[in-house]
């Protein structure tokens, strides 16, 4: 089995992508370029959490998206959309 990437890893890919892009985003567009920008194997991207309601991926970059916001890195400009905070 692949090596799932820390939430380090996983947050610094959200803060990359987020900087280049310079406008919001939306959860699905920057988990899917997550996936591209760390080439994560299909076995990563579909691993089901704990819980088995959604996979472990979404479940973690929920979690760094939600550290990222509470350092005042990143906002929830509306529902389902992020951005960079500019310092």
């Amino acid at each position: 089995m692949d090596i799932f990437p820390s939430n380090r890893v996983l947050e610094r890919a959200i803060l990359d992508i987020l900087i280049n892009e310079n406008a919001p985003i939306s959860v699905s567009e920057m988990n899917s370029r997550v996936i591209k920008l760390l080439s994560l194997s299909d076995e990563i991207v579909n691993l089901e959490d704990e819980n088995g309601i959604d996979t472990k991926l979404n479940y973690r970059l929920r979690w760094c998206r939600t550290n990222l916001k509470n350092k005042n890195k990143i906002k929830n400009v509306k529902k389902g959309f992020w951005k960079y905070v500019d310092e």
